[in-house]
């Protein structure tokens, strides 16, 4: 792969999917669609939801800002329509461990009002049942 950005998406993006997998919640990558793009990779939730997932990973995420996760947020949400899966999840990279990576998801999906809840990607498995 002669991008070094998309290189670093990619291993990125495997990697998680790799910790979904091994953990009792199937992801796997999903091709580019160009424009209508449908997220990163599909994850499935132990009673079959369907989950997009959009990994953020490089320089971008080193000290992000509130306007640019909302941004993330929100072309994650567009992502969703496009892939007709109304669940969403966006990783944010991991700064140190693996286990660092923030899981962010939006409150109403998973039964709260409105806003979004951040959990790391460890605990966000183990609530799911993985």
């Amino acid at each position: 792969m002669s991008n070094p950005s998309k290189a670093k998406g990619t291993r990125a993006e495997t990697r998680v999917s790799w910790f979904f997998d091994n953990h009792g919640l199937p992801c796997h990558r999903r091709a580019l669609h160009g424009a209508a793009d449908q997220g990163d990779l599909a994850m499935f939730l132990p009673d079959g939801t369907e989950v997009t997932v959009e990994v953020k990973a490089g320089k971008q995420t080193q000290n992000y800002s509130r306007s640019v996760v909302e941004e993330w947020r929100r072309q994650t949400l567009a992502e969703s329509e496009n892939s007709g899966c109304p669940a969403i999840l966006v990783i944010v990279r991991y700064r140190r461990s693996f286990l660092d990576a923030e899981v962010w998801m939006p409150n109403s999906q998973w039964g709260g009002q409105a806003g979004w809840t951040m959990a790391y990607i460890d605990e966000f498995v183990r609530e799911m049942g993985g």
